[in-house]
């Protein structure tokens, strides 16, 4: 069985108050148990403040995570906060680190990473962690990808790292207190654990009927659909006017992929000749939609799923990551979805942590589970 302890901070700037608060709150000389693992999500000026390195200082096991746009835990929520969650056991145990940093192949850093997370753990790993780098240029799908293939098809649920800037360039993952721009941070979780998942995204009434086939693409940049640049197709549509694409951004597009399966992908902004650049990878010949989310369609959804996670937890606590598409839909209430994760949970062990693209294992219709990177979406791990 695993406990989970969580701890909550707003305090950037007094490093020494902030790790003893949150040490305060986690107890761990009376609630530790043999094997722990800490995760640490926050927001930017953590890692520059040395919060971030100062309390991974402190914690006697292997802390990793990333930065968020915003996080909450029972005790407290916050768009410039931190969290740290800790996850521990007597009959399960853990195992964290940090690959190279990806320039453009993933192949070499994860290949050497999982190799040695697999040799610290008795056994098959139940669960794989993974905190990936946000990078323009290598789509956060090949990480998912990759693990998939070293792993055999252990269940991967995670997040991608993000920021509050506009172009989410102080994004970084980190691995026992060090930060990293370019590098995948992973834990896996060993046998005895009895994960169970829950994922939520866009309502089949809320997706647009007209269809349209992606024509051209390179990892996580749209360039063509039906044979038009990405933008002129949305400026053909009404989505877009002057190559201006943000005001899709809470739009989440639908990807019918070959095999029945589906993935939703965000859009982050434009690309040079009118491409787009999405929150993962969109193979070629897929069909595509797009779909609306609102304020409404986002709490009620999330107070939906939420409800049927504290049905299967008995006694279990909730990893979530809600993607950052779904808090731009929330408008002038950004808390508004985190406010709703206290009411349904309220002391309940949780974290709630905005993505950059969550990593979900997806059931496909033959029964197989298969670890995709999706967007715009809600997922809860009860563990």
């Amino acid at each position: 069985m695993i406990k989970m302890l969580t701890a909550f901070t707003e305090e950037i700037d007094d490093v020494e108050e902030a790790v003893s608060g949150l040490l305060g709150q986690l107890d761990l000389e009376h609630k530790r148990l043999a094997n722990s693992l800490g995760i640490i999500h926050c927001f930017s000026d953590f890692v520059d403040s040395g919060v971030v390195k100062a309390l991974s200082g402190k914690l006697p096991f292997d802390t990793l995570g990333c930065t968020t746009m915003s996080a909450s835990t029972p005790s407290g929520m916050s768009q410039m906060g931190l969290t740290v969650t800790v996850l521990t056991s007597d009959d399960v145990n853990f195992a964290g680190g940090v690959s190279g940093p990806v320039t453009d192949s993933v192949d070499a850093p994860l290949t050497e990473l999982y190799g040695k997370i697999a040799a610290r753990l008795d056994g098959k790993p139940a669960l794989l962690i993974p905190f990936i780098p946000f990078l323009l240029k290598v789509a956060g799908d090949e990480f998912v990808e990759k693990l998939d293939a070293l792993s055999g098809g252990i269940p991967a649920f995670g997040t991608v790292a993000i920021s509050n800037e506009p172009d989410f360039s102080r994004t970084s993952t980190f691995y026992n207190g060090e930060s990293y721009p370019a590098s995948l941070a992973l834990a896996a979780v060993g046998s005895g654990a009895e994960p169970e998942f829950l994922s939520v995204s866009v309502n089949e009434e809320n997706i647009l009927k007209q269809k349209a086939v992606v024509t051209g693409t390179n990892r996580n940049i749209l360039q063509t659909i039906n044979n038009m640049p990405a933008v002129k197709y949305l400026e053909s549509i009404g989505l877009a006017k002057g190559g201006d694409v943000m005001g899709i951004a809470s739009m989440p597009l639908i990807i019918y992929l070959e095999d029945g399966s589906v993935l939703v992908r965000a859009c982050f902004g434009a690309a040079d000749e009118g491409a787009l650049i999405l929150g993962g990878g969109v193979p070629a010949n897929s069909a595509i939609a797009l779909g609306v989310m609102g304020f409404e369609d986002v709490i009620s959804s999330t107070e939906g799923k939420m409800a049927e996670a504290l049905k299967a937890a008995k006694g279990r606590g909730f990893l979530m990551y809600s993607c950052g598409g779904r808090k731009l839909a929330l408008g002038v209430q950004p808390l508004a979805e985190q406010e709703k994760a206290k009411e349904c949970f309220g002391d309940t062990p949780y974290q709630f942590v905005y993505s950059g693209g969550e990593v979900f294992p997806s059931r496909l219709s033959d029964g197989r589970i298969v670890n995709h990177l999706q967007n715009d979406s809600l997922i809860i791990c009860v563990l």
